[in-house]
């Protein structure tokens, strides 16, 4: 897969010109020397060439202004099967974008404001341009901010995307359109707002946008592997380097929070990003689940760190995400039993995962904090698991030294997390001890009769639990993580989140990142 530098924000105009009005042509030389538009010989690649003549027509509902050349290598497929004058593939550019701009409206979104520049280059009004143009195989779209309305907030730019798709593996023109569209314009929503919200939650937000805008199609199920390998990785910092991939696969805890809070926690984070211009998103993020949705950050993370356990070959029916069996299984290291691990290290927003055998009658486990740590938002889970379903789950939190068992007879393994549910803070350590019934272990399971008492648990596909987690795809070997940061990582300021109690969880949980097409980079 190859990734290039993040994409920059994107933005939409509201105006609202009717179809119908003549395509125009600007002249490259003419233009400012200092605009960034492609348009511009001063502008950074991809850019039109001197002898390049730009045209441009509006979207359907006059939203979008779309600049393309008949000539050259940024030229455009030149069918035009309806005679409009206008080639196809730029009408079909300007109806996608225009469907992707209602949708995000419909949903409770701002739409970014209109880009008028009296003084600079605007493409020639204040509609929102997209200026195709061939990238060469080294990527297929990007965003560009330009101006700050309100000096940090309410941002505009301009689009640049792929020219014709040639060389791209996209089923057809019409799916590449409707992914970079849809993902683009999201970082233009998203500059309505505030940017500068960080890797994880401006790609990974719009991640989430295209899978609203249309499930059919694939990218955060391709996304999701880059989550996966590497769940012990916090979302409290943006990777650098080929941990990109974590970025847009972090896609999958947007994707969890519009499936189990709704659309409206999406747009709540955006704008609180406007009233806390200086708050980092899981901040933000706690803000709003706190106020409006009767829940916390901590207590967000540590479901979605169960329903993670429950996709690829897992995904079990009424049991966590709707399509989680497009998702890739999450990795956790095999171990026999019992193991015993003194010092165990997990991170703030992420979690430790180990795969037992199953087959005993009780598997157990412990999970003891270094003296001295706060062990607020600490949580243990368990899950009984098959190759194919997910049988039940058990939870346990802190304060106290974390102890949990789950009946594990029928079960080929056995998953157990640890899971750090805040939003920011130092990694902590911890005693880490698992064992089964019978096993010569200070974690080993009760008596049959008094267990499952001493933590939340339910059975999953239930009517009374309805199970919302899952496991891991145990006996495929671990992959590394593509990820530079090392379990010794720190960053941000100590906070705690609430605790989210294991009776809460039985009940909330009723409630493969393959290559992106060639030579993807946004």
């Amino acid at each position: 897969m190859t990734l290039g530098v993040p994409t920059l924000l994107l933005l939409l105009t509201g105006a609202g010109t009717p179809r119908g009005l003549p395509h125009e042509r600007e002249a490259v030389a003419g233009l400012a020397a200092e605009s960034s538009r492609p348009t511009s010989p001063t502008s950074p690649e991809p850019r039109y060439l001197p002898e390049d003549t730009v045209e441009s027509a509006l979207s359907p509902g006059g939203r979008f202004r779309i600049h393309f050349t008949r000539q050259g290598k940024h030229a455009v497929p030149a069918a035009d099967a309806d005679g409009s004058g206008v080639p196809d593939f730029v009408e079909l550019v300007g109806r996608t974008y225009e469907r992707v701009a209602t949708f995000y409206a419909g949903l409770g979104f701002r739409l970014p404001p209109d880009d008028t520049n009296p003084a600079g280059d605007d493409g020639g009004d204040g509609r929102f341009d997209v200026y195709l143009v061939d990238f060469a195989g080294i990527g297929d779209g990007a965003f560009r901010q330009e101006t700050c309305l309100d000096g940090t907030t309410r941002c505009t730019g301009f689009m640049l995307q792929e020219n014709d798709f040639a060389g791209y593996s996209y089923p057809s023109d019409s799916e590449a359109v409707e992914i970079l569209s849809s993902h683009e314009f999201f970082h233009a929503v998203q500059a309505a707002y505030r940017p500068g919200l960080g890797g994880i939650a401006s790609e990974g937000t719009a991640v989430w946008a295209t899978e609203r805008f249309e499930p059919a199609l694939d990218d955060l199920e391709n996304f999701t592997r880059g989550y996966m390998i590497s769940p012990d990785s916090t979302l409290t910092l943006d990777p650098a380097g080929p941990g990109v991939s974590f970025t847009y696969g972090a896609g999958l805890f947007f994707q969890f929070l519009g499936e189990h809070y709704g659309d409206g926690a999406l747009v709540a984070l955006l704008e609180e990003s406007v009233r806390q211009p200086e708050a980092r998103w899981p901040v933000l993020l706690d803000t709003c689940l706190r106020r409006d949705f009767a829940s916390s950050f901590d207590a967000a993370f540590t479901l979605f760190a169960t329903w993670n356990l429950g996709t690829g070959p897992r995904a079990t029916p009424g049991f966590g995400y709707a399509r989680g069996e497009g998702y890739a299984p999450v990795s956790a290291p095999a171990v026999a039993l019992p193991h015993t691990q003194d010092r165990v290290r997990v991170a703030a927003a992420a979690s430790r995962l180990f795969e037992v055998p199953g087959g005993a009658s009780f598997v157990g486990a412990s999970f003891e904090p270094e003296p001295g740590t706060d062990p607020a938002a600490l949580h243990l889970v368990l899950a009984a698991v098959t190759d194919d379903a997910v049988l039940r789950v058990v939870t346990a939190d802190g304060p106290e030294a974390l102890r949990a068992q789950v009946a594990s007879g029928d079960a080929t393994r056995v998953v157990v997390a640890v899971v750090d549910g805040r939003n920011e803070g130092l990694g902590r350590y911890g005693r880490l001890c698992i064992a089964a019934t019978g096993q010569a272990a200070s974690c080993a399971p009760l008596d049959a009769q008094d267990a499952g008492t001493d933590a939340g648990t339910a059975d999953a596909g239930t009517s009374d639990a309805g199970m919302d987690a899952g496991t891991v795809d145990a006996g495929r070997p671990v992959e590394p993580i593509d990820d530079p940061r090392t379990p010794d990582d720190d960053g941000g300021c100590q906070a705690a989140g609430g605790p989210l109690s294991g009776a809460l969880v039985a009940l909330l949980l009723g409630g493969v990142l393959r290559a992106r097409r060639r030579s993807r980079a946004r």
